[in-house]
């Protein structure tokens, strides 16, 4: 009996020992590969306070420097449908001493496409006397196309990386063992002007040079910087 539960003993010892042996692991190499790529916004958003005031005691009203504001983004070659409305509310503001008046605002956003749609635009509001607006924000039509090109760019490169290395010393890459994306998944598909609201009041705050006594505005946004980067484990052949 004795003899029989040390062989049951010896049988479930050896079998818990091969499970804890590992099989043999083929040699690898471990490289990481980065891609980063810089680009210019070509989609501007700017957003636009129309106010009610009352100007030789007459109402200037929402709706009439909204007709004003859209014949300016016409006739400067802006699409209307760029130009969405967010909300309208009401004031109640004292026009003299006995009398006082409701007055309305309503905040519109405005897509322009480029310095030279928004320099236009800049021109119109000065015209139409508006004075709350400001850039909000600015990104690229094809940032996930961009996104996408520079994520195939990280992990080729630590292809590449990996066969340099391995030919190095007479060897060859394999396939590859373990893919991990390292890439920043809070980045942004967009950027602030100057990393921060703008008014349209203070565009002398960005570069403005003088040129045969002609004044002409250059906005200058903070460019996109996209990047990836990938940890790739290969095989060595």
């Amino acid at each position: 009996m004795k003899k029989i539960a040390f062989i049951i003993t010896l049988i479930i010892s050896t079998s818990l020992i091969a499970q804890t042996v590992k099989p043999f692991e083929k040699p690898y190499i471990e490289v990481t590969g980065k891609a980063e790529k810089e680009i210019v916004p070509d989609e501007i958003y700017i957003d636009i306070c129309l106010e009610e005031r009352m100007e030789k005691g007459k109402k200037i009203t929402i709706e009439q420097q909204e007709s004003e504001l859209k014949t300016a983004l016409k006739n400067a070659g802006i699409p209307i449908e760029n130009l969405s409305i967010g909300d309208i509310n009401a004031v109640i503001v004292k026009t003299g001493w006995w009398r006082k008046n409701v007055l309305s605002k309503a905040n519109y956003e405005l897509k322009v496409n480029g310095a030279l749609q928004l320099k236009k635009v800049f021109e119109a509001i000065e015209k139409l006397k508006i004075t709350n607006a400001y850039i909000n924000r600015a990104t690229h039509s094809k940032i996930e196309e961009i996104r996408r090109e520079i994520r195939i760019k990280a992990i080729k490169q630590a292809k590449l990386k990996a066969d340099d290395l391995l030919t190095a010393i007479g060897e060859k890459t394999g396939k590859p063992i373990v893919i991990n994306d390292l890439t920043n998944k809070q980045q942004q598909n967009y950027v602030l002007a100057n990393h921060s609201n703008r008014s349209i009041n203070k565009i002398s705050s960005y570069e403005i040079e003088e040129q045969s006594y002609k004044k002409r505005s250059a906005v200058q946004f903070q460019k996109i910087k996209i990047t990836a980067t990938f940890y790739v484990k290969f095989e060595i052949k």
